[in-house]
């Protein structure tokens, strides 16, 4: 079977065809060979500020939690609610908790929408 001749729409030239030669890259067997997303995994590895998300595979989301969280425990300026603690009468510490809480259920939430069908 020989193939069919390619004109140039513009001048009319005959274009010289080359044979397409090898397998078709198929994203879909790459995708299937994957571990699916377990949603409580992630929230189980959210014990580490970030580690959660970068498993459902939200790393930046990720590194923006350790950062948040992390960041200020390094410093020494612990994330707490003094002000408004005071005023409210919230615990101080329960900024820097809830956030942390947040960031196990966010990577839950982020998990459960980005789950991968099991292989």
């Amino acid at each position: 079977m020989a193939p069919e001749a390619a004109f140039c729409p513009h001048c009319g030239a005959q274009l010289r065809v080359q044979p397409v030669q090898g397998e078709i890259i198929d994203g879909t067997k790459r995708f299937a060979r994957n571990r699916p997303i377990r949603p409580g995994r992630a929230a189980r590895l959210s014990i580490v500020p970030g580690l959660g998300h970068w498993y459902a595979g939200a790393p930046l989301k990720g590194l923006a939690f350790f950062a948040a969280i992390i960041g200020p425990l390094v410093v020494g300026t612990e994330l707490d609610l003094t002000v408004v603690g005071a005023m409210v009468g919230i615990p101080l510490d329960l900024g820097g908790l809830g956030l942390w809480a947040f960031c196990a259920y966010d990577a839950y939430r982020t998990a459960r929408n980005r789950m991968r069908p099991a292989a």
